[in-house]
């Protein structure tokens, strides 16, 4: 694929505290790992003869795990999406078509239904229907025809909303009810409503979802005492405190991004801005000392695990590249260039693996690895923040060779 030509932030505006190459550099750094190391390391290790393994260990062989549905719906997505940006498809095809038979053979029911264990029971698991919704979604029309994969997703939605509604809104986690609600389900249901919207825009039934569910966190799923988003819920949608809540940073860099999309989409500037004050709580509270997104914090925002994950990694590229391109003032999009291609540097430093292509899960705050399997579910993570940051890196290579303003997608 034709990469775009790397270059250093321009100077025009001035700097957020730069500490290292630019948004075009750190994107170039990215997208070459992911071609010369990480497709190879998924064709090679991560693919198994039915689907792919869930996880690997330090040198390659695939750990003895059941197979979950998120894991085929996330690769049958990160293909896709790959293929969509560029990538050679004689490479993610096949690796696309895989994930597409093992998801639809083992997890996906005639009735809509979402088997979350291949080859396991019938049960319900609304963070595997949200996948479901979002690969089938995202799926390569050279993989899965669109008006199939229509299809397939309007069965899970009306599976869903006949089985699992919460009468204040969202979804329940089981039937008879099973407490607490969580939000981290719901913003992943968002995400593939917002995919539909994008692809299908005339399905309005997942417009109508993505609202619902937008309205249901600016309502209900952040603390009144400082705003940070929760995760955990009583039947009513009602935070749980005490040590019950927990605050990821993770989580509101990953909320504060769809916001700021549907925000976008709407026309609604509290959801940006709701958006936007989520991004900057994590910003301001949830690095460690190494400047890497931690796992957790208290109620009051005080620290709690400051592990390192790979994931919130990712999404702080995400809420800061989208945060770049629509902000309309120089110095802030300035400041949001330099910190998404910090949390870029931050994202890199788990690929120093002893297998090429592999990943760290784990960081701490010193510093050093923590030894741990790939987890093949976190491909879709990265794949996800290298198309969010890719959106930002021709922007900023446009404006530098005077192209003019581009338009932009949220």
């Amino acid at each position: 694929m034709k990469s775009l030509h790397a270059t250093e932030l321009s100077s025009e505006f001035p700097r957020h505290e730069p500490t290292g190459p630019g948004v075009l550099a750190q994107f170039e750094q990215l997208e070459t790992w992911l071609i010369a190391e990480a497709l190879p390391f998924q064709q090679a290790h991560a693919r198994a003869h039915a689907g792919f393994h869930e996880r690997t260990d330090t040198h390659g062989v695939p750990v003895d795990m059941p197979r979950r549905a998120r894991v085929s719906a996330r690769q049958l997505y990160s293909f896709s999406r790959l293929m969509a940006e560029g990538f050679e498809p004689q490479t993610c095809a096949p690796l696309a078509a895989h994930a597409r038979d093992f998801f639809l053979a083992e997890h996906l029911g005639a009735d809509g239904s979402v088997r979350p264990l291949a080859g396991g029971p019938d049960q319900f698991d609304l963070y595997d229907v949200a996948f479901s919704l979002f690969a089938l979604a995202a799926a390569d029309p050279r993989i899965i025809a669109r008006d199939e994969a229509h299809a397939h997703a309007t069965r899970v939605r009306q599976w869903l909303e006949a089985g699992w509604r919460n009468d204040v809104g969202g979804f329940e986690e089981a039937m008879p009810r099973r407490l607490p609600l969580r939000s981290n389900p719901h913003m992943h249901m968002l995400e593939a409503c917002l995919e539909w919207e994008r692809v299908q825009p005339e399905d309005t039934e997942f417009v109508r979802l993505a609202d619902e569910i937008a309205m249901l966190c600016l309502s209900r799923f952040c603390a009144t005492e400082t705003g940070a988003l929760c995760e955990v819920f009583d039947g009513s949608w009602a935070p749980l405190v005490g040590e019950t809540c927990v605050i990821e940073p993770g989580h509101q860099y990953e909320w504060g991004w769809l916001l700021m999309r549907w925000g976008q989409m709407r026309g609604r500037k509290d959801a940006t801005e709701a958006g936007g004050g989520l991004i900057d709580l994590a910003e301001n509270h949830g690095l460690n000392a190494g400047g890497l997104a931690g796992t957790s914090l208290h109620a009051d925002l005080s620290p709690a695990d400051m592990l390192a994950r790979l994931w919130p990694q990712t999404e702080r590229i995400k809420a800061w590249a989208l945060r770049a391109r629509l902000t309309t003032d120089p110095v802030e999009r300035q400041r949001a260039e330099v910190i998404a291609a910090e949390a870029t540097a931050g994202l890199m430093l788990f690929f120093d693996h002893p297998m090429r292509g592999a990943w760290w899960e784990n960081i701490s705050e010193g510093g050093g690895a923590q030894p741990d399997n790939t987890r093949t579910s976190s491909f879709y993570h990265i794949v996800a923040a290298y198309a969010e940051l890719r959106q930002l890196a021709r922007l900023v290579a446009g404006r530098r060779q005077g192209w003019g303003t581009w338009h932009v997608e949220p």
